[in-house]
């Protein structure tokens, strides 16, 4: 599954790929140097797990995505985030994570369409 998003000079992509049938691997990406800056890893059995790497501020939308799929999916998880935004604004932070969070809650709804379909 791919989803896009622009937004004025932001540009995000996630893209989710099914490991077997129950675990999923969510990468997202964009802005002008697209990296690894955070992983989120879970199961709706089981504390969420962060890795941070240096300063990077990733986990403020990999924790809120986690946060509603570990509700919603029966299996395994990890989101690896890295979006960076050259001198990116206070307000395009926030569209960042708006972005995000949208993107998000578009995965959860395609996931339910799809287990419910198989059930």
């Amino acid at each position: 599954m791919h989803i896009h998003k622009s937004r004025a000079r932001i540009q995000i992509q996630m893209d989710v790929y099914y490991m077997g049938t129950d675990d999923i691997v969510i990468l997202i990406s964009g802005g002008d140097r697209p990296h690894i800056g955070t992983i989120t890893a879970g199961t709706s059995s089981q504390p969420l797990q962060t890795i941070q790497f240096q300063q990077h501020q990733e986990f403020y939308f990999t924790e809120e995505i986690a946060i509603h799929l570990r509700k919603q999916w029966r299996g395994n998880f990890v989101i690896c985030g890295g979006v960076h935004i050259d001198q990116i604004s206070g307000e395009e932070i926030n569209q960042v994570i708006e972005m995000v969070v949208e993107m998000g809650n578009e995965l959860i709804e395609h996931l339910q369409k799809t287990s419910s379909a198989k059930s």
